[in-house]
């Protein structure tokens, strides 16, 4: 693996924790603590994405009877693609939040764009798969509304490199064709 690899999936890992860190203080009922969360996690991303993460910050929090402490996404591959707006981005191919324990048993549910935003890793967009709505089959991609205009998800580049973690499930007959595809 090289260095930037490793650098860019430390990032990566870092801000999927982050993230289940975010859903987990939202059943508590520690509003400072909890923005202070959203907050940081937003300062992993573009200011762009404003609002594309899922999550925000709140007026109140009701805490839950029975809080949820969520746990990372799992990454399955980190694909490098030379963009000619961006230059080198990398796409996080994850599974949905708060996944069971075992990535197998998990598909692919979310990818994260990222790149070098003034010498930082930053969060530029995000895409997510989308179903055949009368047959619930999973379509391909989609990408967010908050990603920049100049993002365009079908067009992420020249392939660079895959690096695989773990193979998802392949229930929904897309996951594991997307995983082992070079790209």
């Amino acid at each position: 693996m090289d260095k930037i690899m490793e650098q860019v999936r430390e990032f990566i890992l870092h801000f999927l924790a982050k993230e289940a860190d975010c859903w987990s203080k939202s059943h508590l009922n520690d509003l400072d603590a909890f923005n202070q969360t959203v907050r940081e996690l937003y300062g992993m991303a573009i200011d762009e994405l404003d609002e594309g993460l899922g999550i925000f910050e709140e007026d109140s929090l009701t805490e839950k009877e029975n809080p949820i402490e969520y746990v990372p996404r799992h990454l399955y591959k980190l694909s490098t693609y030379q963009n000619k707006n961006y230059g080198d981005i990398w796409v996080a191919y994850t599974s949905i939040q708060n996944p069971t324990d075992k990535p197998v048993e998990n598909i692919i549910s979310e990818g994260f764009i990222i790149a070098q935003i003034e010498k930082e890793l930053k969060i530029i967009g995000t895409m997510s798969t989308y179903l055949n709505r009368s047959t619930m089959a999973v379509m391909g991609w989609k990408a967010s509304i908050y990603n920049p205009s100049d993002l365009d998800i079908k067009k992420l580049g020249k392939f660079i490199l895959t690096e695989r973690y773990s193979e998802p499930s392949n229930y929904d007959n897309f996951s594991l064709n997307e995983y082992l595809k070079d790209s």
